[in-house]
């Protein structure tokens, strides 16, 4: 009996013995065999395809008879299957030149075994190996505050495209999030067309969207032709005091008084504004309780309209200055506010009482006209407009 058993045995171990395991690497394939990597649509890539008959991890490396081996996959696992990818005229970034290139697959098992190699060739012709370049790439300033106060608001990027390619520009931080520009509309050349291009970047607060967060980021400009090829460009550019300024009449109520003021009289306007946003917020002079005559304006008063600047406004029904809200002031006196770089800004929370006067030395077209105040955000929008119109008597 014993024997018996033993020869069963040893007939089972010559069975297994003789059935040897199947490849792991069971096909590899490139087609076509000739490809011509230049734009004109027809050849520009080949397909490698291969088999798998079980779990392995996969190395493929691409082999001129001139250049360093490229890396297209690296131990990378994969389960049983077939797979496939195309192969261009740019391979990490490098353009491949004309010539016979080897394709080379090895499948290596995941526990433990020989690592099976397969290769293949192909052949690339007609390559453009002739780069796009992004000639003179420059951004300007390379610190800049997108808050809307006027001052370093925006960045200029520009850069001289050689040769037609499409062209991504953007802001990547140092957590890889990217931030996309947006080409000029009116700039002379279309996008991806050669010539001069130009961004204009405002970190997108002018669509009342937060910028990136403060810090540091490359602004990355990559430039790809219609045969791959690829070359970009990178600089600098910090980000401080980010932010979408707001500010408001507190309550929406401002008093105009008296509602009967002589000829020669004073009338008075009192508003409290306050930021409600998370940046200071810039603002000029006339400061509060300044005092105009109704002859007089912003302009005459020397304190011209800037982009960016917060102020409180008077206006009046008939104004024939040119101008909406002739009557401007500051959003306090100079003491309450805080001075950064030369210039006075309102502190986030921050409120303040806006007192300015008018001293009525004309007549009116009317008699009793409205008048009213508004709360402008300079060459920026109309933040609040015809608050509290009252009709006010002019003695005359």
């Amino acid at each position: 009996m014993k024997d018996s058993v033993l020869v069963l045995v040893m007939a089972l171990l010559l069975l297994v013995s003789g059935c040897g395991a199947p490849p792991l690497l069971v096909r590899v394939d490139v087609r076509p065999d000739i490809i011509t990597p230049n734009g004109d649509g027809q050849d520009e890539a080949a397909e490698l395809s291969y088999s798998l008959s079980a779990r392995a991890m996969v190395t493929i490396t691409l082999q001129s008879r001139t250049d360093k081996p490229a890396a297209l996959r690296n131990d990378q696992p994969r389960p049983a299957g077939d797979y496939s990818f195309l192969i261009g005229g740019v391979v990490n970034g490098a353009v491949l030149a004309d010539g016979l290139y080897t394709v080379i697959v090895e499948a290596k098992p995941i526990d433990s075994g020989i690592t099976e190699i397969m290769t293949r060739t192909f052949t690339i012709k007609n390559s453009k190996i002739s780069l796009p370049e992004l000639q003179n790439f420059t951004v300007y300033p390379d610190r800049f505050t997108p808050n809307r106060d006027g001052i370093d608001d925006r960045v200029t990027i520009s850069y001289n495209l050689t040769r037609k390619a499409d062209v991504l520009v953007y802001l990547m931080g140092a957590d890889g999030k990217k931030y996309p520009v947006a080409e000029r509309p009116d700039n002379a050349v279309k996008p991806g067309e050669p010539g001069v291009h130009t961004y204009d970047y405002e970190g997108g607060v002018d669509l009342g969207a937060m910028p990136p967060p403060d810090g540091t980021y490359r602004v990355i400009a990559e430039a790809t032709d219609e045969a791959g090829n690829r070359v970009s460009k990178s600089a600098a550019l910090t980000v401080v005091d980010g932010g979408v300024p707001r500010a408001e009449i507190v309550g929406a109520t401002a008093v105009l008084a008296p509602t009967s003021v002589p000829l020669g009289a004073t009338l008075t306007v009192t508003a409290t504004v306050g930021n409600i946003g998370t940046v200071p917020i810039r603002t000029k002079g006339p400061w509060s309780g300044s005092s105009y005559t109704s002859l007089e304006n912003f302009n005459t008063a020397g304190m011209y309209e800037e982009p960016g600047v917060f102020r409180l406004g008077v206006d009046y029904e008939g104004n024939s200055a040119g101008r909406a809200y002739p009557y401007r002031w500051g959003l306090g006196r100079e003491g309450d506010l805080q001075l950064i770089g030369g210039q006075r800004y309102l502190m986030p929370n921050q409120r303040i009482v806006v007192v300015g006067y008018i001293r009525i030395v004309e007549k009116t077209p009317t008699v009793n006209p409205f008048f009213w105040v508004g709360l402008l955000h300079e060459q920026v929008r109309l933040v609040n407009d015809r608050i509290q119109p009252t009709r006010i008597t002019i003695g005359f």
